[in-house]
């Protein structure tokens, strides 16, 4: 059951989402939050996360049938009917609601349940089968980890809140492109209108440079935006988005498959290591 439940719920993008919660925590009050606080809003939001990806795999079970890298979740292997996703993921969504309103507050309760109607609505039913920039729009739903870490902190969404957001707005169709290109010809097979299956990877590379520049900029810029970010964080912004922008101009350069894989992997710790500064410098 844990094996199932695991392949549902996509537990190492949900540790992403879980990480970009933390800034938002650590930056929402002047002291440390407590770990009571802490816990509870990471266990809320990873239920609601997860949920989100069952109901996402419920509604794309079929075309998850024809890929490859898919073909073997619990739904189109016949572990799991639809039926049964889909009344788990509603339960699931509930119970993370109630978690998040009961013990913390409306505002992050809220939060993370437009998350999840972003995800579920915005994209895998409308943006994803129609229009190669599904990922810019629809990716507006994993964005929302530091307001989820405001709001539970201070039962606010201030300015800091909102250029977080945007960090990771920017961040996201790099990311994603970059896995598109390694798994072009499964995103084609299946009919889904990734950029490089409808505009070729020429310019998906193109695209994914200029969104690691923007991203950077937003990276960096964040150190201006909040005045309790020092000397720690900028040193490590300005590295760490130098690093990003290479891996983008070289993957421009050879539009291999292989270094796009490696560039979706670096792209995670890159956002890893990015939270983290902001929480340490923050209290420093």
């Amino acid at each position: 059951m844990f094996k199932i439940w695991n392949q549902l719920t996509k537990p190492r993008v949900t540790v992403l989402v879980l990480a970009t919660v933390f800034p938002g925590l650590y930056l929402g009050m002047s002291g440390l939050p407590s770990l009571t606080l802490i816990l509870i809003t990471l266990f809320g939001t990873y239920l609601m996360s997860s949920a989100s990806f069952i109901l996402n795999q419920y509604i794309e079970w079929e075309k998850d049938a024809v890929m490859y890298r898919t073909k073997q979740r619990p739904i189109p292997a016949g572990i799991v009917s639809p039926n049964q996703a889909l009344i788990l993921g509603i339960i699931t969504m509930g119970i993370a609601f109630l978690i998040l309103f009961y013990f913390v507050n409306l505002l992050t309760a809220l939060c993370a349940w437009s998350a999840l109607l972003l995800y579920v609505f915005l994209y895998t039913i409308w943006l994803k089968p129609r229009t190669e920039q599904n990922i810019v729009v629809g990716g507006i739903s994993g964005c929302i980890g530091p307001l989820i870490g405001y709001a539970a902190a201070a039962n606010a969404l201030p300015l800091p809140a909102w250029i977080l957001f945007l960090i990771i707005f920017l961040w996201t169709p790099a990311h994603f492109w970059a896995l598109a290109i390694f798994l072009k010809e499964d995103y084609e097979f299946a009919g889904i209108p990734m950029m490089p299956v409808v505009s070729g990877v020429e310019k998906t590379v193109k695209q994914i440079l200029f969104y690691s520049i923007a991203y950077s900029s937003a990276v960096i810029g964040f150190y201006f935006a909040d005045d309790r970010m020092g000397f720690i964080y900028l040193v490590t912004a300005v590295i760490l988005t130098f690093l990003f922008i290479t891996f983008a101009i070289k993957l421009l350069k050879s539009k291999e498959p292989l270094l796009a894989k490696r560039f979706f992997f670096f792209s995670i710790l890159h956002l890893f290591l990015v939270s983290f500064a902001i929480v340490i410098d923050s209290k420093l």
